[in-house]
């Protein structure tokens, strides 16, 4: 048999078999948790949450402080190359409308990982129902 023609049979099947052996492992309600065994304290999770704070405000808020200063410096030498064409220097202007809903992206994305940050341990450092 042509192998484009068995490739055109098998691929089907397979999909098929994937699609029931992936709602079988969604289905199944197993617990490989032990009884007795360990569980997490207030020390893992305000190390962790200090983790993410620091991690948040030492790479995420330089990150994108940089990124959205060099793109402002890259719009403005745009402009700056484009001063005779009307065209692109509008192009170049409207760039900066794509900066600044960046910026409003990056600052919302960090205000929410705050907040989700402070209702998770109720900004005590410890887990809410633990």
């Amino acid at each position: 048999m042509n192998f484009k023609k068995r490739k055109k049979q098998i691929v089907p099947k397979l999909k098929a078999i994937g699609t029931v052996l992936t709602l079988f492992v969604i289905k199944t309600n197993m617990v490989f948790a032990a009884e007795g065994g360990t569980t997490i304290g207030t020390a893992e999770v305000t190390q962790a949450t200090d983790n993410i704070k620091r991690v948040i405000t030492s790479i995420a808020m330089p990150l994108g402080g940089v990124l959205i200063f060099a793109s402002v410096v890259v719009a403005a030498i745009k402009m700056i190359a484009n001063s005779n064409n009307p065209q692109k220097r509008a192009e170049s202007i409207g760039s900066l409308a794509w900066i600044c809903g960046g910026g409003v992206v990056l600052g919302a994305s960090l205000i929410i990982a705050g907040i989700i940050v402070n209702i998770a341990t109720n900004n005590t450092g410890g887990l809410l129902g633990g």
